[in-house]
């Protein structure tokens, strides 16, 4: 019997995935949140919230699951929120230049 982990070995393909579906979220979603009165900064905030999140449940739950792991599925869904508020936060305020520099 082997040790279930919360978080998966995640492998390339993961990642892989996971960054397409970020970067497709990024190019479909933030015309339609700008259109509806939102700005820039909170457009792309919101499609890679989305997209983050989608992509790392995809992975978490589907890609790199095993069949033992189904009693961490709540888990790792609230895991992937948790990854895609914090790295859209990371990726649009910080690095993208709104709170430093």
């Amino acid at each position: 019997m082997s040790k279930q982990l919360l978080i998966p070995r995640i492998s390339f393909k993961g990642v892989f995935i996971f960054m397409i579906i970020m970067l497709i979220s990024l190019l479909t979603l933030t015309a339609p949140l700008q259109s509806i009165g939102l700005s820039a900064v909170m457009s792309y905030f919101i499609a890679t919230t989305i997209g983050a999140t989608a992509g790392s449940m995809l992975v978490l739950l589907k890609i790199d699951a095993k069949e033992e792991d189904k009693p961490l599925l709540m888990k790792r869904i609230v895991l992937s929120l948790i990854i895609g508020v914090t790295s859209s936060a990371l990726m649009t305020f910080v690095f993208g230049g709104d709170l430093i520099g």
